[in-house]
């Protein structure tokens, strides 16, 4: 029997007519008008970043909300001086790519506000304000693509660029911006390829979230599921396109493995330890209990207006913060409301369906990996809820077209959201010089309490601490937690761990520090009332274990010596009379 050839031409043009007959695809989104006016973002953008990095060094804060890239900016400046550092498995490229980044920023540039030797905090905080105006210039492009409107572009360009947390992300060191404003860049990128079919287009697509994930793999899950339901609502109309959307998740998965193996050459990393990160499962940090749903609401409730980043809920809902809040949940609730009216409306064309499909998505799939997560935490907010900005979109394209009353709106909301970003500019400013302050003060700390002789008690992620890494042990990372006792260790290390188990771990490490001559002084639970200090961990452990280790570690020592500080009051620990 004769074997049977494929014939290689036959194959090509099988696969050429089957993608022409899936792509393009009719969404609406305007091409003719972002190519009309792409210098419009262009300008957008360049005003953006004026704007964030003058406040970078104005304020001279570069750890608003968190202090999270102040931990990490030892290791991106070990990669700045050519040297192997680490590397995070969440964020693959972030501290080699930040770290060679930063180089471009001279050390005199950023040497303001005060005399410290190590600045690469706030060139991290500078690469930020600029990726930042960029994730705007995306989402002016994204706006004006389905839109067609310069003035709807406009007002989701102020909607976005002074939303609380997008502002507060990019004027301090925290790590999500540079993968934010890769995976805008994707999502623009992607409506373009549908709407034209031009191949270039999904390419940059596939790439551009290809490096959102290796900068913070977070974006990728929620990213993954918002695209591929635009693949599926599109395949309704075009059951093909489903090939194309296949071939899309092939090609990010290609670009993921090829970006890594040419940023670590030696190290083979295989591409399923990217998708599959073990931050998935970082021990206490991650789960779900009861006061976590708390947490989101607060979260939420300072994405628009506020940004406080609240360890205790408990001050999110009093005076001030809940009426910033309550702005946010108002304008949360109101584009949501734009999003489910025009996906649920089957008149709506295709390509607002689609818009709205994504922003739903995006939003449900990335509060989800909050609520596991930490979702107070402005980082784990800003992807899930672009899906508001997707909402601001859809409302003022609609207002646009009704005429003059639709020009008094729009002018109002202008207005309004203008007010918004000066407010939450104004509330930022009033940390202005912590980082100056935050300097001096570690400093005085370790002249109160000589590294080589005290072990100091806390929760583990009070602001202070990082400067104490920074400015006493600069950068020593065994040294530093060898000094500290972290009384939310246990809970972020061993998940569901128990509170008086919890509390045995904790009594071990002071017991030894002080069997090594080392005086233990205390930085909270000692410092303060139980009514106090359970709402503190309550991220990382539900009240009921809060309460069995407070309560188990409270009389476990005496007091003696007690201090007061510019960070609040210290105790010293002493050995119980009685061992309990």
């Amino acid at each position: 029997m004769p074997i049977t050839r494929t014939n290689p031409n036959a194959v090509q043009l099988v696969l050429k007519s089957l993608w022409q007959d899936s792509l393009p695809v009719d969404i609406d989104f305007d091409i003719q008008a972002i190519q009309r006016f792409y210098y419009w973002a262009l300008a957008a953008t360049l005003i953006v970043a004026g704007l964030y990095l003058y406040l970078i060094v104005t304020i001279d804060n570069t750890n608003l909300g968190t202090t999270n890239g102040l931990w990490k900016s030892p290791a991106v400046a070990a990669w700045a001086q050519g040297k192997e550092g680490p590397i995070d498995g969440g964020e693959i490229l972030y501290l080699k790519g930040y770290g060679y980044l930063s180089r471009l920023i001279p050390d005199d540039l950023v040497r303001y506000g005060f005399d410290f030797p190590f600045v690469t905090f706030r060139k991290m905080a500078l690469l930020n304000g600029i990726f930042g105006a960029i994730a705007s210039g995306f989402l002016f492009l994204l706006a004006l693509g389905f839109s067609g409107s310069r003035s709807v572009a406009v007002i989701a360009l102020l909607a976005h660029a002074g939303a609380a947390y997008v502002l507060l992300n990019s004027i301090n060191s925290e790590d999500i911006i540079p993968a934010y404003a890769f995976f805008l860049g994707s999502t623009t990128c992607l409506f373009a390829f549908l709407q034209s079919g031009r191949l270039w287009l999904g390419a940059t697509s596939a790439a551009l979230l290809a490096l959102a994930t290796l900068f913070h793999w977070t974006l990728m899950g929620p990213g993954l599921l918002a695209f591929g339901a635009v693949f599926l609502l599109v395949a309704t109309r075009r059951k093909t396109i489903l090939f194309v959307g296949i071939a899309w998740l092939a090609g990010f998965l290609v670009v993921t493995q090829a970006l890594v193996l040419l940023a670590y050459p030696s190290r083979h990393i295989p591409i399923w330890a990217v998708v599959f990160s073990a931050k998935a499962d970082s021990g206490g940090w991650v789960g779900f209990h009861a006061e976590k749903l708390i947490f989101l609401i607060v979260g939420m409730g300072n994405y628009f207006s506020g940004g406080n980043n609240f360890s205790d809920s408990q001050p999110a809902f009093q005076g001030a913060n809940l009426h910033e809040a309550v702005s946010s949940w108002i304008y949360i609730i109101l584009a949501t409301a734009a999003c489910c009216a025009t996906f649920f409306n089957k008149k709506s064309r295709l390509g607002l369906r689609s818009l709205a499909l994504f922003a739903i998505v995006l939003l449900l799939v990335g509060e989800c990996g909050a609520v596991y997560a930490q979702p107070a935490d402005p980082q784990f907010q800003v992807q899930p809820l672009l899906a508001t900005t997707a909402g601001v979109i859809l409302l003022a394209r609609w207002w646009s077209r009704l005429g003059k009353f639709g020009a008094a709106v729009s002018v109002a909301c202008s207005a309004i959201l203008i007010i918004n970003g000066y407010s939450n500019v104004k509330l930022m400013q009033r940390t202005r010089g912590g980082d100056s302050q935050s300097v001096r003060t570690a400093q005085k700390l370790g002249e109160i309490f000589p590294k080589t002789k005290d072990t100091i008690v806390c929760i583990g992620w009070e602001g202070w601490l990082t400067w104490d890494f920074i400015a006493v042990w600069r950068g020593d990372s065994p040294g530093f937690l060898g000094s500290i006792v972290g009384l939310a260790t246990p809970f972020t290390t061993y998940r569901g761990i128990s509170g008086p188990d919890a509390a045995t771990g904790v009594r071990k490490q002071i017991d030894a520090a002080m069997a090594h001559g080392m005086r233990v002084v205390a930085a909270a639970l000692w410092t303060e009332t139980p009514q106090a200090f359970v709402p503190a961990i309550a991220s990382v452990a539900d009240q009921s274990r809060a309460r069995a280790f407070e309560a188990k570690l409270r009389t476990s020592y005496r007091l003696g010596q007690k201090w007061d500080t510019p960070v609040g009051p210290f105790v010293e620990l002493l050995p119980a009379a009685v061992s309990k």
